[in-house]
């Protein structure tokens, strides 16, 4: 590496202020000594962070070294440590995970302290191939295997600060090669060579062995991970766009309402892409979601399931025109459903509609039988619409709650009776909406459970001259 050609790189993808900080990961490696090196000369306000992880004996001591090195530098650097084991113990995390997320914790921290600009670290062409591989092996989408990006945004730390990656397409030959011409002395950390670890068993054993079939490997993978990179920002932008048509209402940060029937106009693919973006929403940087869980998720989404679990504490709750994801139990609110002010019945007439709490209203109107006859179809399934017989209504309609223990016949019973109670469980009406829903009623006879089913007594039968129009109109 030239460090003028690198320096000169550097400014023109990454474009920093001259004026504000970056933080700088040195963990006392190779790669981090490079990438500090490289930018020693260059003029910018950098600040070095180290974080002991107090997963070796001689942690504390090689902390020191790094430290000391980057005053000798030219530098203050800022240090921190923390016990990984007994936070992965406590949180029920793997301990390379919580190593990850205690230090990228006391980066960002250093970050806001400063008010930097970036978080600068030094991951690798090799580290690359290592994450696509481990996301390959542990089953991930295409996100996975894009890889890490030059500059990424990890929103469980902050929503400003990014990750700046200077180094992902330099391999660890080449920094090696930089150190010995620079007469740098790495510290070397030994677990980067113990077995347990999961992602040195991949460097150290599989890798070598793929290699043998295939000596180019990791610059297949990497040029892979580049292709596939484009084909995710487009696939991101197609999930923006469907977020935006979709999402009905967030609620703080704990909940999420879509809209069912724009959901149903989804491809499949961009359905995956939305429940996984509305997971990442409400759990940040969550990791480990795979295919089976998205699979199981958009199931449940389809099968109008009262409520499942997702992951990772979210639950999905499921509504006739609306689903719900959201971190833990949620009531939804009920402006969500039509609901009759307290013991109060609505006289319905074709001059006034009647007003509902919330801004819902019912109107009522009598059209012509031709007119009914040539609209589209999906006007007559419409679920907020009911067209019915109107021979021997008796006006004014009545718009009640329902009544305890009443039984009536909706569309497609015949001679055959339900509990109103037990429709609207089937019909997925959450309990606390139940007791004012409103149902139309002409003399005591049930017309239609507003927004849900008419009854069978009042179908349309086709003699008709004319047909009454309901509609079930929400707020604006």
């Amino acid at each position: 590496m030239d460090s003028a050609l690198f320096l000169a790189d550097f400014l023109e993808r990454f474009n920093p202020d001259p004026e504000r900080p970056i933080v700088i990961g040195v963990s006392g490696g190779a790669d981090s000594l490079s990438l500090a090196h490289l930018l020693l000369n260059s003029g910018l306000i950098l600040v070095p962070a180290h974080y002991d992880h107090q997963l070796r004996p001689n942690s504390a001591r090689q902390a020191e070294q790094v430290g000391s090195l980057m005053v000798n530098w030219g530098w203050k650097p800022e240090m921190g440590s923390g016990n990984v084991r007994e936070f992965a113990k406590a949180n029920k995390m793997g301990v390379e995970e919580a190593a990850r997320f205690c230090r990228y914790r006391f980066l960002t921290d250093v970050a806001k302290r400063h008010n930097a600009q970036a978080i600068l670290t030094a991951h690798h062409l090799d580290d690359q191939v290592e994450t696509i591989l481990m996301h390959f092996l542990r089953g991930s989408g295409i996100n996975g295997l894009a890889g890490m990006r030059p500059v990424e945004t990890l929103h469980l730390f902050s929503e400003t600060v990014p990750i700046w990656r200077p180094l992902l397409h330099t391999s660890k030959e080449e920094i090696l090669k930089y150190c010995d011409e620079n007469h740098i002395n790495p510290i070397e950390d030994e677990s980067n060579i113990d077995l347990r670890f999961y992602r040195n068993r991949l460097r150290h054993v599989l890798i070598p062995q793929i290699e043998v079939i295939q000596p180019s490997f990791r610059t297949i993978l990497a040029r892979n991970a580049s292709v596939i990179e484009l084909d995710r920002q487009v696939l991101e932008k197609m999930t923006g766009l469907a977020w935006q048509n979709c999402l009905v209402r967030e609620y703080s940060n704990n909940a999420l309402l879509f809209d069912r029937t724009k959901w149903g106009q989804l491809d499949e693919a961009i359905q995956y892409r939305l429940l996984m973006k509305a997971a990442n929403h409400l759990v940040p940087e969550l990791r480990d979601l795979g295919f089976v869980e998205l699979q199981r998720a958009r199931k449940t989404v389809d099968s109008l399931a009262p409520r499942e679990d997702f992951k990772a504490g979210i639950l999905i709750q499921n509504q006739p025109e609306t689903f719900l994801l959201s971190l833990g139990k949620f009531d939804l609110p009920l402006i969500e459903f039509p609901q009759l002010y307290p013991s109060t019945p609505i006289k319905l007439t074709l001059k006034n509609p009647g007003m509902l709490e919330f801004g819902w209203q019912i109107k009522a109107e009598l059209v012509e039988k031709a007119v009914y006859d040539r609209l589209p179809k999906e006007n007559k399934q419409n679920d907020q619409q009911a067209w019915l017989n109107p021979a021997d209504l008796e006006w004014p309609l009545v718009v009640r709650q329902p009544i305890t223990g009443e039984r009536w016949s909706p569309l497609g019973m015949v001679h055959k009776h339900q509990k109103m109670s037990d429709f609207l469980i089937n019909e997925k009406i959450p309990r606390a909406a139940r007791n004012s829903w409103p149902v139309v009623c002409s003399a005591g006879s049930i017309l239609w459970v507003a927004g849900l089913r008419i009854a069978q007594a009042w179908r349309v039968t086709g003699d008709e001259v004319e047909v009454l129009h309901l509609q079930l109109i929400p707020p604006s």
